[in-house]
């Protein structure tokens, strides 16, 4: 029995070490032609977001520890003395206008990082999204410079053409749908859209019209006016998201009389209502100027739509209106301006 606990015991002490978190020791920040009073508050951030990131425990330097910024060999030494697996080398340097941030992630009794990236910042306020990026990605296989959260973006990089600020976007679209009720066939058409992007919810607004040419195709012209509301997963460059809206839409159903001469009813059957809609899709390029956005919902109408059964006869075609509820897919392809 005692060796059991003796094996159980070691099992539980590899398994918690193997699981526990790294200690990283945080050497202070150096700050080339900056005002040091800077340096505190950019420790404190870096502390505060590494403190989300489970996989590492922050070691903090102290006054006794009487290292001076930027010296590698004592926050090393230092780091093996508080038990520490890593340390963390800063350096704030101003160039011109600008200022260069470099971090650096040494195994201790290495001279070489295992981790290191350099951003640039364009004044202080710039900090803060800087050690965000970092902070999610020090000791990762992934850079902060290749982040592409959208809202942790410095103001030096909204002054390049990748412009991360658009909020609202207009364009156009192909669209189709897919009718399952009462048989199945696909109209083609096309539409506008307006895309609000709120960051955590979007809202949308489109027209779209398919079977534009009803008449001679003996369907119904399909039109609605939609708004929407979606939910992202993310905020990546590269956006899924899914939701749904209501639609005020429009179904017009063109009779060839000169066809069908023994028809008797109105030559344009006309139905109008509520649909309602539910799916998802892609934004492709949300960080910039122009992008594209891939959708697909399911749709059901609240009111009932015309349709036309034709029955051929000894005399010529028997036309008959029969009223069903209108549901299946719609699809599109959109290509929209930042406005």
């Amino acid at each position: 029995m005692s060796s059991l606990k003796k094996i159980f015991a070691t099992s539980l002490a590899l398994a918690a070490s193997i699981y526990a978190a790294e200690r990283v020791y945080m050497a202070p920040f150096n700050m080339v032609g900056l005002n040091e009073n800077f340096a505190l508050p950019a420790e404190k951030l870096l502390n505060t977001y590494i403190e989300d990131n489970k996989d590492l425990v922050l070691v903090n330097y102290t006054e006794q520890d009487s290292i001076k910024a930027g010296d590698r060999e004592a926050a090393n030494k230092l780091a093996i003395e508080k038990k520490c697996s890593k340390f963390i080398i800063t350096e704030f340097t101003r160039l011109g206008e600008n200022v260069i941030t470099s971090f650096k992630l040494y195994d201790v009794n290495n001279e070489s990082a295992v981790w290191s990236d350099r951003l640039k910042a364009k004044n202080p306020d710039d900090f803060d999204p800087i050690i965000q990026r970092v902070a999610r990605n020090i000791g990762t296989k992934n850079k902060a410079t290749d982040d592409d959260d959208i809202y942790s973006v410095t103001e030096q990089e909204t002054k390049s053409p990748k412009k991360k600020g658009t909020t609202a976007y207009l364009g156009g679209q192909i669209t189709g749908m897919l009718s399952v009720n009462p048989d199945a066939r696909f109209d083609g058409g096309f539409g506008v859209f307006l895309l609000y992007d709120a960051k955590n919810c979007w809202f949308g607004f489109d027209w779209s019209i398919n079977n534009l040419d009803s008449k001679n195709s003996e369907k119904p012209t399909l039109s609605g006016l939609t708004l929407s509301a979606y939910y992202p997963f993310g905020t990546k460059n590269i956006t899924p998201f899914i939701g749904g809206g209501l639609t005020y839409s429009r179904r017009t159903l063109e009779i060839d009389t000169d066809k069908y001469k023994d028809y008797k009813g109105d030559d344009e059957l006309v139905a109008s209502g509520i649909t309602g809609e539910f799916g998802g899709g892609v934004l492709l390029n949300r960080a910039s100027r122009v992008m594209f956005l891939i959708q697909a919902k399911y749709f059901v109408d609240f009111f009932e739509s015309p349709t036309v059964d034709y029955k051929p006869t000894k005399t010529g075609t028997d036309v008959a209106v029969k009223n069903y509820y209108l549901n299946g897919f719609k699809f599109s392809l959109g290509l929209g301006f930042g406005i």
